[in-house]
């Protein structure tokens, strides 16, 4: 076949269409024979993350002695870092120093921080304190700890993030249709090793770090956990380094992300939307800021409340400049050289395209916030049900860190659900395409409800009462407290079972909300400036975990380490008043600015000199480069 001279298709034309065909040695199956390596690095990578990310919270909590809210808020933000330094791999690996050695870099970084954290949770080390000139024991090795966790997995796993993936895709030949197919083939494998990773971990690494196996006590439980994550992570990058002979390497060929940069800031004289737009950017950023200094002051104390308000305050400032610099984005062309400005008119243009996306974008931030709920204050509730496996005192306990699992078994059932059984009803039903605007509309209402849901649910568990009943040393008494292992609080008289719900519907909401987002922000924006836009996008997820500490933060006198004595339900009914609030303000902007309101088929009606098969051929490119972002944002 012969190359095609399409920038759609390859980075910029046909020298990069023609490296395919000079590969040394020419594979059966780049699937597995050249993808397979990072496959194989991507589930390992997985698994170490999401076996930190699982046990982070109880570690904090039950060895380090922190309190349960420094506990979630630390863990969000730690979140909300893995999800901002996307930015900075996305930008190294565009402009400065192409895929595989960002990901080298990064992952070798990501590795040491793996490694200082196992030797920091090593019992011997942690407990070997230390007295100061005052008399009190410090515990020096913390500063290890923190400094790995936040320093070097934070930001190696965010950098490796958005190109891991990418990388893959890079291998696969879109002038050969066997090629082609076979990268559709890569996406739902690489989701699969995602999925995989978190189902493993969730699974024996979340029981392993709070009971132990084997000959494995208790008291290294963590310390355990945390070196299988030490020890994958080197499997993985073994295993990218092996395939690095195979591998197609395209040098930094995207200027997207600086050009972004550049035209805001070279507008801002022009134009007010500019200014809203990058004054947008740096108040959501110094929000994370002010809030990453609060999570680490003093319980209760006046500088975290003030901080954390602060934080707060910017976060909403943010994100209303964002909304009203997307919503008033025809102010951009006054920096058109056209108009008087100093900006060529086609680049103003393709700007606007990235900046009318932004008010969409902030909207999804209380989405996100939702969604965080799921790794903090969802596991802090299950953590007080009845965990047990059996009835008796001491029966085996299922870790309330596994309920986890049950997010990415619903995704993996919820997608082909809607993609074959609920939009085709829909469509057949309304005679139409279901719209993005609606499907995310949907989801909002969904993510909503849910909070009021899980509001209630905590009313009804601290209402069923503590589990009380007898042991094997006092059988006949029936008022020894059952304990739960993981986080040491009381249980209360409610099957674990009844948590299951909050994780499917947060799933739900994930399908309609993530996977129709990402098909906007490719829709929308020129071919140049989508993997700009998902870098965007992914900064909102890490916003959503950031306003989730600051929530926390905010109820924290309401949150107790016995939930049984706190109104923990009163943050969620707040976060479903301001879900709801945001979901009003998203139908009225979307409905002005007519965003959203094509369906998937509904815009083949174009130009006279476009052909319906190839409007149609591009939009389910469109299609399976949200999925791939879809996929890229669980990675």
């Amino acid at each position: 076949m012969a190359d095609i001279q399409s920038p759609a298709k390859s980075p910029s034309g046909s020298a990069f269409v023609s490296v395919w065909d000079s590969r040394p040695h020419q594979y059966k199956s780049v699937l597995f024979q050249v993808c397979g390596f990072i496959l194989l690095m991507e589930v390992s990578e997985r698994l170490s993350y999401y076996g930190i990310n699982q046990g982070l919270k109880n570690f904090m909590k039950m060895v380090l002695g922190w309190s349960g809210v420094s506990s979630n808020s630390i863990k969000s933000t730690w979140t909300s870092l893995c999800y901002l330094t996307p930015l900075l791999g996305a930008y190294l690996a565009d402009e400065r120093w192409g895929r595989f050695k960002t990901i080298a870099v990064f992952g070798t970084w990501y590795l040491i921080g793996d490694v200082l954290l196992t030797i920091a949770s090593n019992p011997h080390v942690l407990n070997w304190k230390e007295t100061n000139v005052t008399g009190v024991f410090d515990r020096d090795v913390l500063k290890v700890l923190l400094f790995g966790l936040f320093a070097c997995i934070g930001v190696g796993t965010g950098a490796i993030k958005s190109n891991v993936i990418t990388l893959g895709a890079d291998q696969f030949n879109p002038n050969d249709p066997k090629e082609v197919a076979q990268k559709v083939t890569f996406f739902s494998y690489f989701y699969w090793c995602v999925n995989f990773g978190a189902a493993f971990s969730y699974g024996y690494l979340a029981t392993l770090c709070v009971e132990g196996g084997g000959s494995i006590s208790k008291d290294y439980g963590y310390f355990a956990t945390f070196l299988i994550c030490a020890c994958v992570m080197a499997v993985a990058l073994a295993f990218f380094f092996i395939g690095r002979s195979r591998y197609i390497l395209f040098p930094p060929n995207s200027d997207a992300m600086s050009k972004l940069v550049r035209v805001l800031s070279r507008s801002m004289r022009h134009s007010w939307s500019a200014r809203g737009a990058c004054a947008g950017f740096i108040f959501l950023l110094t929000s994370f800021i002010f809030n990453l200094i609060a999570v680490f002051q003093k319980d209760g104390s006046d500088v975290r409340k003030i901080l954390t308000y602060i934080a707060g305050g910017w976060a909403v400032v943010g994100c209303v400049c964002w909304v009203l610099s997307g919503f008033f984005s025809e102010n951009l062309s006054n920096a058109k050289q056209s108009r008087g400005g100093s900006i060529n008119d086609i680049d103003v243009d393709d700007i606007r395209k990235v900046v009318r996306v932004l008010p969409f974008a902030a909207f999804t931030v209380m989405w996100q916030c939702v969604y965080d709920q799921t790794d903090a204050n969802f596991q802090s509730i299950s953590q007080q049900t009845d965990l047990r496996f059996g009835n008796a005192w001491d029966a085996s306990q299922l870790s309330g860190a596994v309920l986890g699992v049950f997010d990415p078994i619903a995704i993996v059932i919820c997608i082909p659900v809607l993609d074959s059984i609920v939009y085709p009803f829909y469509k057949k039903r309304a005679g139409k395409p279901a719209s993005p605007f609606g499907k995310v509309l949907t989801g909002l209402v969904i993510s909503s409800a849910t909070m009021f849901w899980v509001g209630a649910f905590e009313t009804i568990r601290k209402n069923a009462g503590v589990l009380k009943m007898g042991n094997s040393t006092y059988p006949d008494w029936n008022n020894i407290t059952v304990i739960n292992e993981a986080g040491g609080e009381p249980m209360n008289n409610l099957q674990w079972g009844w948590n299951i719900p909050h994780y499917v519907l947060v799933a739900l909401c994930e399908c309609l909300i993530n996977v129709t987002a990402y098909d906007v922000f490719y829709s929308e924006v020129p071919a140049y400036l989508k993997s700009t836009c998902q870098a965007i996008n992914l900064f909102m997820v890490s916003m959503g975990s950031n306003v989730t500490s600051i929530f926390t933060l905010i109820f924290q006198k309401q949150i107790p380490d016995d939930l049984n004595y706190g109104n923990l339900e009163w943050m969620f009914y707040a976060i479903g008043v301001v879900s709801t609030i945001n979901m009003l303000c998203f139908v009225f902007v979307m409905r002005r600015m007519n965003f959203g309101m094509i369906g998937e088929g509904d815009n083949l009606q174009v130009e006279d000199n476009l052909g319906d098969k190839e409007a149609l051929i591009d939009r389910t490119s469109n299609q399976m480069d949200a999925r791939q972002s879809f996929t890229q944002q669980r990675a």
